[in-house]
C-alpha cells in the first residue's frame, strides 16, 4: 500500500508516468472503489442528495471517456495503467478537496479565509487537471498541452452532464 501511494505521489508530482503502475484489474477495481468513495464523501459534504446515483454516473463517465479516448487512438492496451493513475491521483487529492469544501461554510464570514479557500480550490482543480494531462501525455504519446486540453474537455463535459442529470436545488 505504501508503495502504491508512493507511485501515485510520483505521478501527481509529474515526475513519473502511469507506466510505473501495475496493469492490474484488481488494482483498477480497488481504485475505482476508492474514487467512488471519495466522490461520495465530496458529494455529501457538498450537500448532494442523490449521492449513489451521482457517484455511479461520474465513475461511469470517467471509465467510458478514457476507454473511448484510448480505443480511438489505438492505445487501449494502456487503459488499465491510465485509469489507475487518473483514479489514484483523485483519491490522493480527495482529502485536500474535502478539507477545502468543509472550510467553505466557516470562511463565508471572513473575506480573507473565503479568498484562501477559493484560491486553494482553484489551485487543486488546476493541479488535478495538470496531473490528468500529464497522464494523457504519456498514454497518448503527445504533448502536455494536448493532454491538458483533453483533461479540461473531460472535466467540462463531466460537469455539464452531472449538472444536467443532477441539478442543484436552489
Amino acid at each position: 500500500m505504501t508503495r502504491l501511494l508512493s507511485l501515485l505521489a510520483q505521478i501527481a508530482l509529474l515526475r513519473k508516468d502511469p507506466g510505473i503502475l501495475p496493469a492490474s484489474l484488481l488494482l483498477s477495481v480497488a481504485l475505482a472503489l476508492g474514487y467512488a468513495g471519495a466522490n461520495a464523501v465530496l458529494a455529501s459534504v457538498d450537500g448532494e442528495q442523490r449521492i449513489l446515483a451521482r457517484t455511479a454516473v461520474d465513475l461511469g463517465l470517467a471509465l467510458a471517456f478514457f476507454w473511448l479516448l484510448l480505443a480511438i487512438t489505438r492505445r487501449s492496451h494502456r487503459f488499465p495503467q491510465t485509469i489507475n493513475a487518473v483514479l489514484g491521483a483523485y483519491v490522493l487529492l480527495a482529502p485536500i478537496i474535502t478539507l477545502l469544501l468543509l472550510m467553505r461554510g466557516p470562511a463565508k464570514s471572513h473575506s480573507a479565509a473565503w479568498l484562501l479557500v477559493n484560491a486553494g480550490s482553484t489551485v487543486v482543480t488546476i493541479w488535478y487537471l495538470l496531473i490528468v494531462g500529464h497522464i494523457l501525455k504519456s498514454a497518448l504519446d503527445t504533448g502536455l498541452v494536448t493532454g491538458f486540453a483533453i483533461a479540461v474537455t473531460w472535466a467540462i463535459a463531466t460537469v455539464a452532464v452531472l449538472q444536467k442529470l443532477f441539478p442543484m436545488a436552489t
